[in-house]
C-alpha cells in the first residue's frame, strides 16, 4: 500500500510541485491531482467508514456523555457558539452542524511525499500534524463561512468585531489543512467553497474576491492555508461525503 505514489514522486515533484506552492502562496488553496491511487483511497475509505460507524453506534447508545465545545469562527464578525461534542479514547468528536461530524483520529496513515514536500516548503521544523475525518450525511445543510484558525492577534469586541489585519498581512503561513476526499467531489455533493486570496485579506478586503469550488477525482488532494475563508457546501446527493484531513501547524499555535 502507498508504494506507487512514492515510486513516481520525483517526476511528480518536477511537474507540479512548484506550481502548487506558488498557487498556495498566492491564492491560499491548491489542488494536487492524482496523489493517491484508487486502491489507496479504497483502503482509507474502508477504515474511515469503520471509524464513522463505530462512532455513530457509540453516540446513539448514550453511553458517551455529551459535553460542550466553545466553537469560534471568523467571518464578518467573530462568532462564538456552543457545539455538542464527545470524547472517545481521548479523541474529540465535534458536531459542527446537523449531519456533519469532525472526528479526531490517530495518525494511522503514512504521510506521502508530495504532500509533505509542499508543507516543508513553508516550514520544516517545530510543527506537528494531526488527522481527522469530516463527515457529511446525505442532505446535510451548507456550513458557515469561516477560517480554520482563530484570531491570534487579539480579542474581539463585545459586538463581535475583530481586527486580524496583522495575522493576514504580516504573519508567515503557520497552519495548513489537507483534504483527502474519499469520494469524488462536485457541486451536487457539496465540494468546499473558497474565497481566493482571503488568507491575505481581512473580511472587508475579501468582499468581491473570486470564489472557487473544485470538482475532484478520486486521488486528488486539496491543500489550503488555514486563514482562507471557506465553507462546506450542502450535500444534495443521496450519498454521504466523507473526507479525511490532515492539519499541519506550528507548535506555538494553540486554540
Amino acid at each position: 500500500m502507498f508504494k506507487s505514489v512514492k515510486k513516481n514522486y520525483y517526476h511528480y515533484l518536477m511537474a507540479t510541485d512548484l506550481n502548487n506552492i506558488n498557487e498556495l502562496t498566492k491564492s491560499g488553496v491548491t489542488i494536487l491531482k492524482k496523489c493517491y491511487n484508487k486502491y489507496e483511497i479504497r483502503y482509507m475509505a474502508d477504515i474511515a467508514l469503520k471509524i464513522h460507524t463505530q462512532t455513530n453506534t457509540l453516540l446513539n447508545s448514550s453511553i458517551i456523555p455529551k459535553c460542550n465545545y466553545n466553537y469560534i469562527r471568523l467571518y464578518d464578525k467573530e462568532y462564538r457558539k456552543t457545539k455538542p461534542c464527545y470524547h472517545i479514547n481521548d479523541k474529540l468528536i465535534l458536531e459542527i452542524e446537523k449531519g456533519r461530524l469532525d472526528i479526531e483520529i490517530d495518525n494511522i496513515f503514512p504521510e506521502i511525499q508530495p504532500i509533505k514536500s509542499i508543507i516543508n516548503s513553508f516550514f520544516t521544523k517545530d510543527y506537528v500534524h494531526t488527522w481527522g475525518i469530516l463527515t457529511s450525511d446525505s442532505k446535510s445543510v451548507v456550513g458557515p463561512w469561516h477560517r480554520d484558525v482563530v484570531n491570534i492577534c487579539g480579542e474581539s469586541s463585545s459586538n463581535g468585531t475583530y481586527d486580524d489585519s496583522n495575522m493576514v498581512h504580516n504573519f508567515d503561513p503557520f497552519y495548513f489543512t489537507v483534504l483527502i476526499p474519499l469520494v469524488e467531489l462536485n457541486k451536487n455533493n457539496g465540494s468546499p467553497e473558497f474565497i481566493l486570496e482571503s488568507h491575505k485579506s481581512t473580511y472587508n478586503e475579501s468582499i468581491g474576491k473570486k470564489h472557487i469550488q473544485y470538482d475532484t477525482e478520486l486521488g486528488d488532494v486539496i491543500i489550503f492555508d488555514g486563514r482562507i475563508f471557506h465553507r462546506g457546501c450542502a450535500n444534495n446527493s443521496t450519498q454521504s461525503r466523507p473526507i479525511l484531513y490532515i492539519i499541519y501547524y506550528r507548535k506555538w499555535y494553540k486554540e
